[in-house]
């Protein structure tokens, strides 16, 4: 079996140390002016470790490692009904999604966001953007996740989901995002709502369903009150059509029959087939 390489630039680095030190070593006492082409390659490794990186896993696709797949295949539901071809483009996309973006965990502790975690958020943007080229949806290239609802300077309240146009940032709270993936009948996703204002953002271009004035079939759809909704978001106000994307994704069939106008129009934006 092949040897997957996740950071070419790690590997990469390691004889470049031991070339440092070895020159240091037998130079000890001595300035050397051979030290500096070691360093100075180290130093554009570590400068450059992202595009070269993401370069790398685009040239040398693979998939995702056994644990992660094990996870999509039991938590992520559409996973399981990609096509083969499908399958492949997300595998490949979502492991570019990871390593092409920061994830951050933020509040009163700051730690590394673990592998499934990242995962579990990235997902619905990968699988929103199948039909696109820009996997990585423009320049939102930081994911900031809360354990919980989270005040912030745009919205000091409490709140589980924001996106921040300006600074390309999505901000989550896992506590309801995982809710959602875990029990898609009983919560709101804001996984899929946050990746949907960022696409809409990006690619505003594009013709888009009316969604005015049809909460009411939202509920319809999805047996969630607007209230409910609000609630789980923390918002007063949401962007309906953000709302229309998420309840899309995740009540595919119900929503198809209460506006089959519409999942014309976003099969059209969202169809997977390359």
């Amino acid at each position: 079996m092949p040897i997957k390489i996740h950071s070419i630039t790690q590997v990469l680095a390691f004889p470049l140390i031991i070339l440092a030190v070895a020159i240091m070593y037998f130079t000890w006492g001595r300035l050397s002016v051979y030290v500096a082409v070691p360093v100075l390659l180290l130093v554009c490794l570590y400068v450059f470790h992202g595009v070269i990186d993401h370069w790398w896993l685009q040239k040398f696709p693979h998939g995702p490692e056994p644990q992660l797949r094990e996870w999509l295949q039991k938590y992520f539901r559409p996973y399981a009904k990609f096509s083969h071809k499908q399958l492949q483009t997300f595998d490949h996309r979502l492991m570019l999604y990871l390593n092409g973006r920061l994830f951050q965990s933020v509040g009163s502790e700051m730690r590394a966001v673990p592998e499934d975690i990242k995962c579990m958020v990235a997902a619905h943007g990968v699988e929103m953007c199948l039909n696109y080229r820009d996997y990585l949806i423009g320049e939102y290239d930081r994911i900031f996740l809360y354990k919980h609802p989270f005040p912030s300077p745009n919205h000091p309240y409490l709140h589980s989901v924001e996106v921040n146009k300006e600074d390309g940032v999505i901000i989550l709270s896992l506590e309801q995002l995982t809710n959602a993936v875990l029990f898609p009948e009983d919560y709101f996703n804001i996984g899929y709502y946050a990746y949907a204002e960022a696409f809409a953002d990006v690619h505003a271009s594009l013709v888009f369903p009316d969604c005015e004035g049809t909460w009411t079939r939202i509920e319809e759809a999805t047996g969630w009150s607007r209230e409910r909704i609000l609630a789980l978001t923390g918002h007063e106000y949401l962007n309906l059509r953000s709302v229309h994307i998420s309840v899309y994704f995740t009540h595919r069939d119900k929503y198809r029959a209460e506006f089959p106008e519409q999942s014309a129009l976003w099969d059209k934006i969202f169809s997977p087939d390359l």
